[in-house]
């Protein structure tokens, strides 16, 4: 007779550990569950509260993403030879300046609709020509006007609202408008007098330094197009026509100078002090990790062309609070949308 094999109950698990055990699985699969779930509503609220994606918060992460480039999204098309560019911190409103076509200021949403355009009352598309565009901590827009020579303000609506006087006996020649936070900094192109004056509320003089050069001394600049203040009161300008930044601090004390540009025009500045520069000559942004008490270039993007992502002839550029960048690209008719 062939033997049945003896099998020890003892042996064998019983039926309600197995249980157990899956039991046991489930619970732990579940609470993985409930913790990335809480993760993802912890990075969506931060990112809801702040405009601004965790790595900004995490010092290891920013790091490492300081040289990670932005990539093209869209264009905004409708404007003619943009030269100028600005935006509401929440990024829901873009002004553009066109140069060319009717020289308009025209506004348009995030998506890149055309919402109204505006320009000074009584004037003409050939005795105007808006150049740079600011905002103030109200709202009001504030744009250069090479041809007036002039800086027009409007409210958010695009109703004008009054022209700054000259500060200075002669007639003014403002380009690049920036706030800090109390005053208004412009760079003034006036034959003989190119320099960066400060304004306080009150339209007064508060400061100013530079003079026309061909760049032999520290405090010598020609054509200055834009500047930006960061949060050290370190004021950096693009001094156009010698091909170089000079970064001043208030007072006017030169602490020294970026180089390696063709023609640099607009310039911009992050939360985390990284420096956009636009190259209109090489067609390119230049990124600089501004923290220290000198430049370090982290990269570069764009190359000249009229395709998606390239430029022909830049000129400004400008970013929200989520680093979404607007960047006036002015042969090609539009301003591009770059991100993070």
């Amino acid at each position: 007779m062939p033997l049945v094999p003896t099998v020890n109950p003892e042996a064998m698990p019983a039926p309600q550990a197995k249980e157990t055990r899956r039991g046991g699985k489930r619970w732990i699969a579940f609470a993985l569950l409930l913790l990335l779930l809480l993760c993802t509503f912890c990075v969506w609220g931060y990112y809801l509260t702040t405009r601004q994606s965790l790595t900004k918060a995490l010092p290891a992460a920013k790091a490492v993403t300081r040289a990670v480039k932005p990539h093209y999204l869209f264009s905004i098309y409708g404007m003619q030879e943009p030269v100028g560019v600005a935006i509401t911190p929440d990024g829901e409103r873009i002004y553009v300046a066109e140069s060319g076509g009717d020289r308009l200021i025209r506004a348009y949403d995030r998506e890149g609709t055309e919402l109204f355009s505006f320009a000074p009352p009584k004037s003409q598309p050939a005795t105007r020509a808006p150049v740079y565009i600011t905002l103030d901590a109200e709202g009001q827009v504030y744009v250069s006007d090479r041809i007036r020579h002039s800086v027009d303000v409007y409210n958010a609506g695009g109703n004008f609202l009054r022209s700054l006087k000259s500060p200075v006996p002669e007639v003014w020649s403002p380009m690049g408008l920036r706030f800090d936070d109390t005053d208004l900094y412009l760079t003034d192109v006036t034959k003989g007098k190119h320099r960066v004056l400060a304004l306080n509320k009150d339209n007064g003089l508060v400061e100013h330094f530079g003079r026309e050069g061909r760049g032999g001394n520290a405090d010598e600049l020609s054509f200055p197009n834009s500047l930006v203040v960061d949060p050290r009161g370190r004021i950096y300008i693009s001094d156009s026509n010698n091909a170089r930044i000079q970064v001043f601090n208030k007072g006017g004390n030169y602490l020294y100078t970026i180089a390696g540009f063709s023609l640099p025009r607009g310039l911009a500045l992050d939360a985390d002090q990284r420096l956009y520069v636009v190259d209109a000559v090489s067609h390119i942004v230049k990124v600089f990790d501004v923290t220290k008490d000198s430049a370090e270039l982290l990269f570069t993007f764009g190359d000249m062309g009229i395709d998606d992502g390239l430029f022909n002839y830049p000129n400004d550029i400008t970013l929200d609070i989520t680093d979404r960048l607007y960047i006036a690209d002015r042969v090609n008719n539009r301003v591009q949308v770059w991100v993070y």
